[in-house]
């Protein structure tokens, strides 16, 4: 599962229409839901989760949904750039995805708007074509291999709690597992690790998420610790502008390092290509389906694998799953346990997790129902604006 994946499928080319598919309207919506603040993670404790999304609608009823990346659930910016943005889509070809491009700009707002109108047009242009997402990105499809990330700090949870926390991940049929650490100190990591690895068994891959709080000139050695009791991999042990460092625990060699997780500028996901072991993408931020399947591509070259980060709706969540059956550059993609907004608007399937994979059937685009979208779920979904 960890290891560089195999070549990616090519994109199937757009077929000729007799009129050309164009955009009528752009909706923003804001997701909200409301959590008891007793789940956190060293950098965030979670007392509520916020989520920017969209709808973009063509001339003939046909539409797509996107979701876009926030900062500690600011989704203000997001909202401001779109409208921004929305103006000059109004109007144009559903199928100019390449344009979106020009809009990622240097700050998070922008790339992450982008993200959401590229992630919207790729549903849209599946739905208009009578397919699934996944028939647009490869030929083929494959069941696609996911964790169960979880294992955050809740108040008053013991080990023993985390141990029985992971290993209900395995009794749903997960095969791999991801856990927070970095919040109470090494020894409290190696017991954490220990617990989660004699709960879920010798065999399963088990990643730690340090949120890039590893001490450096003490990572390498805690590094050796972690991989003693029996932890696979590593995600973000240092900051991810820490090139030289991520890259020489790499070369440790004790765990595979990943790293990525929240980044969507080139130079830093170019430099990271060849320092980690695993590049991390948020379809979110990164360039929608688009900009997943550049860096798949560049990664591939490069000899590692990618994996997608996933905490957020279920229309991020979709759009993962959607990549990891037509690109087999994708290695793994996170399915997140606590972060289980509007999943009721996932397909059935989509839910089921078999021998430590996900198989997506042919429903039509990302797969989302749009009523259970827009009822909002187990949160509120508030439309800020609409451009047309």
């Amino acid at each position: 599962m960890w290891r560089a994946a195999h070549r990616a499928k090519h994109l199937i080319p757009e077929p000729t229409r007799r009129h050309t598919l164009r955009i009528a309207a752009i909706t923003s919506f804001d997701f909200h839901r409301a959590l008891d603040g007793r789940s956190w993670n060293p950098a965030w404790r979670w007392h509520e989760r916020r989520v920017p999304l969209l709808r973009v609608q063509a001339a003939d009823g046909t539409f797509g949904i996107g979701e876009g990346w926030s900062h500690n659930n600011d989704t203000a910016p997001f909202h401001a750039r779109l409208a921004h943005l929305a103006p000059c889509l109004v109007g144009t070809a559903a199928s100019a995805v390449p344009a979106i491009d020009a809009m990622a700009g240097d700050h998070w707002a922008a790339a992450a708007a982008a993200s959401a109108i590229d992630m919207a047009l790729w549903d849209l242009r599946a739905r208009a074509r009578g397919v699934a997402l996944h028939a647009l990105i490869g030929p083929s499809q494959r069941a696609v291999p996911v964790y169960a990330s979880g294992g955050l700090y809740r108040d008053a949870e013991t080990r023993a709690d985390l141990a029985r926390e992971m290993r209900g991940y395995i009794d749903q049929g997960f095969r791999a597992v991801k856990l927070k650490i970095g919040a109470r100190g090494h020894a409290d990591d190696l017991a954490r690790a220990a617990a989660v690895r004699a709960a879920v068994g010798p065999d399963t891959p088990i990643i730690v998420d340090a949120l890039g709080l590893l001490p450096p000139t003490q990572a390498a050695a805690q590094i050796d610790g972690l991989a003693a009791v029996g932890v696979t991999a590593i995600q973000a042990p240092l900051p991810v502008d820490d090139i030289a460092g991520l890259a020489a625990l790499q070369s440790h060699g004790e765990l595979t390092v990943i790293a990525g997780e929240t980044t969507f500028q080139p130079l830093v996901l170019r430099a990271l290509l060849g320092a980690v072991g695993m590049l991390q993408l948020c379809p979110a931020l990164c360039g929608g389906i688009t900009g997943v399947l550049r860096w798949a591509a560049a990664a591939r070259e490069a000899g590692i694998g990618i994996t997608l980060q996933c905490h957020g709706t279920a229309v991020l969540q979709a759009a993962c799953l959607h990549l990891g059956a037509g690109c087999d550059a994708v290695a793994s993609v996170e399915y997140h346990m606590f972060h289980r907004h509007l999943h009721a608007a996932l397909p059935a399937g989509m839910q089921r997790i078999i021998n430590g994979c996900v198989r997506l059937d042919e429903r039509l685009g990302l797969g989302i129902d749009d009523a259970a979208f827009a009822a909002g779920g187990n949160g509120t979904l508030t439309r800020v604006t609409t451009t047309n």
